[in-house]
């Protein structure tokens, strides 16, 4: 096949989309799970932030490009944009033949303090509490970046470890409690005390002082100890 025949062939254009996740009050006793949405023109509405390749960029560079003009901050070395996969319906942009490669990315609320846009609370299906509706598919890019964390976070079967809070929404140091709440929040559902904790334990450790466990201040009723994360867990697996 020559050079010649290559042109002949049509090309969609090729768009990254994020959807970033966050826990809005990660430490307290209700974290609402929510996405960043922007508003936009031509069309008008409201989106997820994104960007069509520009001529010779990378997937990786143009994730960091959306990052740094459409969202405005610089995410951490600790944030790992994760590739949830291609959205190739041909009728997704009406403007044009598109395809996106979405991806779902996890950061701590604080992070996202500068960042342009509306965080927006999201149910356990993935479904904007607003209602939406989101421009393009992006409320299906939504769905599948809340199905893709949530698998991170169930407890699926007694053979399979969950890792405490993998995704790393809860700053360190944090009591078993507020551990727990997280877990309940990216799943939607309550999660037995006892049961959650014993399955935690094997992969945080106390914080101690002078070999002295460290209890969270400001806590009513029984004292709290505060834990963090054994150093050799990778939160990321």
């Amino acid at each position: 096949m020559s050079d010649d025949d290559l042109e002949t062939y049509p090309r969609p254009g090729v768009t990254v989309d994020l959807a970033i996740l966050t826990l809005v009050g990660a430490t307290t006793s209700d974290p609402q799970l929510c996405v960043l949405v922007q508003d936009r023109t031509d069309p008008d509405g409201q989106a997820l932030p994104g960007a069509f390749l520009r001529e010779r960029a990378t997937v990786a560079a143009s994730v960091a490009d959306v990052f740094r003009r459409k969202v405005g901050v610089e995410p951490s070395r600790d944030v790992h944009p994760r590739l949830l996969r291609l959205f190739d319906d041909p009728d997704r942009d009406s403007r044009t033949w598109a395809i996106s490669a979405a991806h779902a990315v996890s950061m701590r609320e604080g992070d996202l303090e500068s960042a342009t846009g509306t965080l927006v609370p999201v149910d356990v299906d993935g479904r904007l509490a607003d209602g939406g509706p989101l421009l393009f598919d992006h409320d299906a890019i939504v769905s599948a970046a809340v199905r893709n964390l949530r698998e991170r976070y169930e407890f699926r079967h007694r053979y399979a470890d969950t890792l405490p809070d993998p995704d790393g929404f809860l700053a360190e140091p944090f009591t078993l409690y507020q551990l727990r709440k997280v877990h309940e929040a990216v799943i939607g559902g309550a999660l037995h005390k006892d049961n959650f904790n014993r399955r935690m334990k094997p992969f945080v450790e106390p914080v101690l002082r002078d070999g002295e466990p460290v209890f969270a201040e400001g806590v009513r009723g029984r004292p709290a100890g505060l834990y963090h994360r054994l150093s050799n867990v990778d939160r990321w697996e």
